[in-house]
């Protein structure tokens, strides 16, 4: 019987991290590369008025997709349930915001 090799970043909670940050990095690289001048404080404010933070937001979960796929294509089953966890609750997170 052959035992299958251990993937170390294989487990639902490394794609849960990955499924988290990566939409929170993007959203700073936003702000980083198109906003020059203006305090990060000042950018939300102005994206909250504006009504444009969740759909920024929303955006940048898109990043989200590039993730899940190259879990998939290593195939690390487990860190892409993790990913589309994150995803899920991002999304609910966007459906309770529109809501109030």
């Amino acid at each position: 019987m052959q035992r299958k090799k251990r993937k170390p970043f294989n487990s639902p909670g490394i794609g849960f991290l990955a499924g988290f940050l990566v939409p929170v990095l993007v959203f700073f690289a936003v702000y980083w590369f198109g906003e020059k001048g203006v305090s990060f404080e000042n950018y939300v404010k102005n994206l909250w008025h504006l009504q444009a933070l969740v759909k920024l937001g929303s955006l940048c979960v898109f990043a989200n997709l590039l993730v899940f796929m190259g879990f998939i294509r290593l195939k690390y089953d487990q860190s892409a349930r993790g990913v589309l966890g994150a995803t899920i609750l991002y999304a609910l997170a966007v459906l309770i915001s529109r809501a109030f």
